[in-house]
């Protein structure tokens, strides 16, 4: 407890990630200091922007969603530019400040976080909701239900059981990569914890109720079996194809499956209307739920999937520069397990969980709730450096085998000549 406050003391940074947990709004408004810090150290010392692809691409979505206004005229739209450039922001400040959180310990405040969310539901629920000072607490504490009026479903801290459900599934790859790690190193102390936490984990992503998160669940646990040992993931890979039909009807609200698809179904192609009447700049992610309750009157927030969300929010460039985005990033993490060690902790981190982000996105769009979006953002910086510090090696690499080679190929010119005059002595010439 004692080392654990002395850690908070140097790195105030960690309770600002335990306050996006505990306290939702008062950790993002947190994370929203840190963003208008860095934007008034932008301005002051007139830094350029980076031009990594994250950066570009949240600045295009800004600047797409100017243009969405200057189309509509929908003034009450900026803040949807406001919110872009807040999430701008708040990336800037990790890209540029790696010295502020190790992300070993980004890694375990996730992970605890995950714990958290799933016996805080026990604990909140405790709270009356009947008074003022309840309603309160409960929106403090996150435990406010936020487009979502169906069966009880498990969502603590997270205003969602979807954005719970992707928390535990982000702290479940972690945990992965922990443990995987702990086994190399033969530490039997983490490995006991870890899978003492684990089944927890695993218990409050099936208690969200999200069928995407138990799909991705078994596949984060089969991804950790092939990174152990193939001899162990081959059957048990066998075993889970075989019990592919019991997995389903285990799986949570399976019942319900049908009618859920067919509503996604609708949702989807109502989106793809609102985006081929906004192409070029989208309908911000403000003006979509309007535009959407214009069409049939419902009040949908959004597109219920990543790539219809940015097309349909930020119009036809986004959504290309998007998938663009998604290629080079494939490429580069496809490259960074070919180059790397097996046992390489931040590679397999990546390979665990950035998959998860296009996974759970093809199902629903959780960036939609801040507390994730912001927990994805620090993810994807720690990603934007380690992809460049890979390429600069790559790079000085390639330079370096053409200078050998370059020097090989003087060193055969400049001997050919004085095996030419040694033949030339030796023949008595």
């Amino acid at each position: 407890m004692i080392n654990g406050l002395a850690k908070v003391k140097q790195q105030p940074i960690i309770l600002g990630l335990i306050l996006l947990y505990v306290l939702p709004p008062v950790g993002m408004a947190w994370f929203v200091g840190c963003a208008l810090l860095e934007w008034r150290v932008q301005f002051m010392e007139k830094k350029s922007l980076p031009t990594d692809l994250i950066s570009l691409l949240l600045a295009l979505m800004a600047a797409s969603s100017i243009g969405a206004v200057l189309v509509s005229w929908q003034v009450t739209d900026l803040l949807s530019t406001l919110i872009l450039v807040g999430y701008l922001g708040i990336y800037l400040f990790w890209l540029r400040h790696p010295e502020q959180l190790h992300i070993r310990q980004f890694a375990w405040i996730t992970i605890w976080g995950g714990v958290y969310i799933y016996f805080s539901e026990k604990l909140l629920s405790m709270i009356p909701k009947e008074s003022i000072v309840g309603q309160a607490a409960s929106f403090l504490t996150g435990h406010v239900l936020f487009g979502y009026n169906g069966k009880p479903r498990l969502y603590g801290s997270t205003f969602n059981p979807n954005y719970g459900c992707y928390l535990l599934i982000l702290a479940l790859a972690f945990l992965s990569v922990e443990l995987l790690r702990a086994i190399h190193m033969k530490n039997t102390r983490l490995i006991a914890l870890s899978l003492l936490i684990i089944p927890v984990l695993d218990l409050g992503i099936y208690e969200t109720g999200s069928r995407a998160g138990f799909v991705i669940m078994l596949l984060l646990h089969l991804l950790f079996l092939y990174k152990l040992s193939l001899r162990v993931f081959i059957p048990i890979a066998a075993i889970v194809l075989v019990s592919a039909p019991f997995l389903y009807h285990w799986m949570p609200r399976s019942n319900g499956t049908e009618s859920s698809m067919a509503k996604r179904l609708e949702i989807w192609g109502n989106s793809w209307h609102i985006f081929t009447e906004n192409p070029f700049f989208g309908a911000t992610t403000l003006g979509f739920r309007r535009d959407y309750a214009a069409l049939n009157g419902e009040l949908i927030p959004h597109a219920h999937d990543l790539f219809l969300a940015i097309f349909s929010s930020s119009g036809v460039f986004c959504g290309l520069f998007f998938l663009f985005v998604l290629g080079i990033s494939g490429y580069s993490l496809i490259k960074a397990q070919r180059l790397s060690t097996k046992t390489n902790y931040q590679t397999s981190l990546f390979l665990f969980a950035l998959p998860t982000i296009i996974a759970y996105g093809i199902m629903d769009f959780t960036l939609s709730s801040p507390q994730v979006m912001i927990m994805v953002l620090i993810l994807l910086s720690y990603w934007t450096r380690y992809a460049a510090r890979m390429n600069q090696f790559m790079r000085l690499q390639k330079t370096l085998r053409r200078f050998l080679n370059g020097k090989v190929q003087m060193t055969k010119k400049s001997s050919k000549p004085a095996m030419l005059q040694t033949s030339k002595g030796l023949s008595g010439k």
